[in-house]
């Protein structure tokens, strides 16, 4: 059953995504800035040419209105680019919060299911890469993990047809078994939040119904 792909958390690494936010509030400020500075500049300079005229007055009047409406409009404008960093943030440091825990997890001889991104989300290219790269891996050592087996029952097979070879074989079947225990190393794991490709499913149920040992 396929199960829902659905990101409830949208703040998931505080330091790219903080900086982000950071960087849109202070070019939204700077634009406010900008603005405020354009209107209001031209009606305090023509209040201070004459400030007993009849035009005075009526930038006064203008003045308090703009005044009274326009810091709720450049707070609600911040308020929107701050949802709007958080959300466009979102779509770049989701996919990578994840990339890097498979990285990491490869790195560590773990193999992953195939990471999904979002329509609306970044870095398709990169994760694409890396489902590639974690398939390509996981299916080699399960290449070198049936040649092992393979050697071993070779190795068994010659050492029961003729017993006085073991001492020559010895430095053989030792180089097996420290193969066997670095490819036992590799594992499939499942953080939980990804669909399980079907090569990731076949390969866990060949490893577990595979021998271990030589036959």
């Amino acid at each position: 059953m396929r199960r829902s792909f659905i990101r409830w958390r949208y703040i998931v690494d505080w330091k790219l995504q903080g900086g982000l936010v950071a960087h849109g509030v202070v070019c939204g400020t700077a634009v406010l800035l900008a603005v405020v500075f354009g209107v209001f500049s031209p009606l305090l300079w023509s209040l201070g040419d004459d400030v007993d005229s009849i035009a005075a007055a009526e930038h006064s009047i203008v003045m308090l209105y703009l005044h009274q409406r326009f810091w709720w409009v450049a707070g609600a404008c911040l308020f929107m680019i701050v949802l709007g960093a958080i959300r466009f943030s979102h779509r770049v440091a989701g996919p990578m919060v994840r990339f890097k825990r498979n990285l990491r997890l490869l790195a560590d001889g773990a193999f992953t299911p195939a990471l999904r991104t979002r329509r609306s989300d970044y870095l398709k290219d990169e994760v694409e890469c890396l489902n590639e790269a974690v398939q390509g891996v996981a299916e080699r050592v399960e290449a070198i993990r049936r040649a092992q087996l393979e050697l071993r029952r070779e190795l068994t097979a010659a050492l029961d047809r003729d017993p006085a070879r073991a001492e020559d074989l010895a430095p053989l079947v030792a180089c097996c078994e420290q193969l066997e225990e670095n490819v036992r190393a590799f594992r499939h794991t499942d953080p939980g939040d990804e669909l399980r490709p079907d090569w990731a499913t076949a390969n866990v149920e060949q490893a577990a119904q595979a021998p271990v040992g030589g036959a």
